[in-house]
Order: structure tokens, then C-alpha cells, then sequence
């Protein structure tokens, strides 16, 4: 993975893969069908990786809306290069069918989620799920294109309902 973060899904060659992994040239065959499995099995590697650093981290601050999308803005910027990489892989046509089952378990996790932030919250999970998956939708733009400002308006907006929902939690509370 670090090898196609490092020179680019198109510029990484079965060479360069073999010799990060300190195999013979052409060892790689021995544990991957052709360079195309070593791809998507990357991928899949990288869109744990991130939801590992991403999404686990922000449940620690659901509770604080600000620091939370803060911490996340910083975990993306640090995680950017696997996301651009990640995201080539999923732009590029000869992956596509072989990227279906990782994306298929990728939505399947982001169920799970937002299951988990609704528990966090104290609430339905068709109150907070839109917006965790515009969270993730939103982090991920910004990884991509890298501008703070294009998403400005989503994050107050998902900053705005996690508060609501938290005045909520803290109304039913004290009743």
C-alpha cells in the first residue's frame, strides 16, 4: 500500500511491489493472481485503514461537535495520500467490477456506524444516519480536493444536528 501512496497506482510496478515486500522480482505471484488483485486488495487495506483513523476516532468526540469535525479535518489532511490513492483505484473503469464486493462491505460498516453513533447519541438511528454518511461523504470531498471551504457549509450543517440531537439527549435527561 505504502508503495502506490508513494508512486501512484500507474507508476507502481510489479518490480517496485516485490521489492517493498522484499520478494524476487516477480515474487508477488506467489501470494497475488496478478497486479490488479495486488490493487484491490491495497484498496480495501486503505479504506480500512482510514475508516480505522477516521470514523473510530470521531465517536471518542461525538459529544463535541466542534472538536470532533476538527480532529477529523486533521486526520484527513494526514491521511490524504491513501484516499487519493484509494480513490484512483475506484475512478479507474478496469477495477471496477473487482471493487464492487470491497464497496459492498464498505456500506455494509457504514450501517454499522451509524448504528454506533446513534447508540453514542441516545437516539434513532434515522435521526443521526443521513448525517454520517454526509460526514463521510463531506471528509472524504475534502480529502480529495483538499479545500476546507467547499466544505464549510456541510460541516455546520452536520455540526448543527449533532448539537440538536446532543439538546435533545440532555432535555430528556433532566425530565
Amino acid at each position: 500500500l505504502a508503495t502506490f501512496i508513494r508512486r501512484g497506482l500507474y507508476e507502481t510496478s510489479v518490480r517496485d511491489l516485490s521489492r517493498a515486500l522484499a520478494l524476487q522480482s516477480g515474487g508477488i505471484y506467489y501470494w497475488f493472481k496478478d497486479k490488479d488483485d495486488v490493487v484491490v486488495t491495497c484498496a480495501e487495506e486503505a479504506a480500512l485503514r482510514l475508516e480505522e483513523h477516521l470514523i473510530a476516532p470521531a465517536l471518542q468526540d461525538i459529544r463535541e461537535p466542534d472538536r470532533m469535525m476538527e480532529r477529523l479535518r486533521l486526520r484527513a489532511d494526514e491521511l490524504r495520500p491513501m484516499m487519493k490513492f484509494f480513490a484512483s483505484v475506484r475512478a479507474c473503469s478496469r477495477y471496477e467490477e473487482r471493487l464492487r464486493p470491497v464497496l459492498g462491505r464498505l456500506a455494509e460498516r457504514y450501517e454499522k456506524y451509524a448504528a454506533r453513533f446513534a447508540s453514542e447519541l441516545h437516539c434513532e438511528l434515522q435521526e443521526i444516519a443521513p448525517y454520517v454518511y454526509f460526514a463521510i461523504t463531506t471528509v472524504t470531498d475534502y480529502m480529495i480536493f483538499g479545500e476546507a471551504s467547499y466544505i464549510e457549509p456541510q460541516i455546520r450543517l452536520i455540526k448543527a444536528a449533532i448539537r440538536s440531537i446532543l439538546e435533545k439527549d440532555d432535555t430528556e435527561r433532566t425530565i
